[in-house]
């Protein structure tokens, strides 16, 4: 901002040019316009990363969700239905109820029963539990359109390179740990110093560096646990 001064009598009288506070509240909200764009590219980003590294789906619970939801839907049907005095008759509930209370529960058909439910349900169980923890963890991409991620086995082991790059650490192991919530790195090093001093912040500020040059969307805080040599 250019400022000017005219002497009127003994006194000095300073102009500010209006021009020139024009262009800065431009500057100011192109600057604005700017950052609102980069938000809304990295969140496009984002989305497309979650969608495209996202676990899959089982073919068992493909199966398994429709018949449930089919299944779910009659019996919501049926008991409404029977709660107003006009059964829908979607499902056999009368002969169902009669073989329950003829049959004992040391019947061999009963056991028999328990057994598929329990087999059932240990497969939907087996099916969704890979879902919990991602193999790969996305990665800010060069663009909105562009979709990249690492292996967590790959991370780890870049991770565990760049810790035993700090002077006095002989040993590592890197668990990088955590899906949705809880995300962490965790660094157990041994040291062969006998007074390992700083070691434990060394190996930190490395692996936090290292995290911040791959770009992960999603931050993980780094805890490192270091024991030495006692003798």
């Amino acid at each position: 901002m250019s400022a000017s001064g005219v002497v009127m009598g003994d006194t000095l009288v300073s102009t500010t040019g209006g021009p020139d506070r024009a262009g800065e509240s431009r500057a100011a909200a192109a600057a604005r316009e700017r950052e609102a764009a980069a938000a809304a590219a990295r969140r496009r980003a984002r989305r497309l990363a979650a969608r495209e590294f996202r676990p899959r789906a089982s073919p068992i619970g493909l199966v398994a969700a429709p018949l449930l939801a089919a299944a779910g839907g009659a019996a919501t049907v049926e008991v409404v239905t029977a709660l107003v005095g006009e059964p829908a008759g979607l499902l056999p509930v009368d002969r169902w109820a009669a073989w329950l209370r003829a049959t004992a529960w040391g019947d061999p058909s009963m056991r028999r029963a328990a057994a598929v439910i329990a087999v059932a349900g240990a497969l939907l169980l087996c099916a969704l539990l890979p879902r919990r923890r991602p193999r790969t963890l996305p990665l800010h991409g060069a663009g909105p359109l562009m979709a990249a991620a690492i292996g967590r086995r790959t991370l780890q082991r870049a991770l565990a390179a760049v810790a035993l790059a700090v002077p006095g650490v002989i040993r590592v192991r890197v668990r990088v740990r955590g899906g949705r919530f809880r995300r962490r790195v965790t660094v157990r090093a041994f040291s062969g110093y006998r007074n390992p001093a700083n070691v434990q912040e060394m190996v930190r500020d490395a692996v936090e560096a290292r995290l911040a040059e791959m770009g992960l969307m999603d931050g993980r805080q780094v805890h490192v646990r270091l024991t030495w040599r006692r003798d």
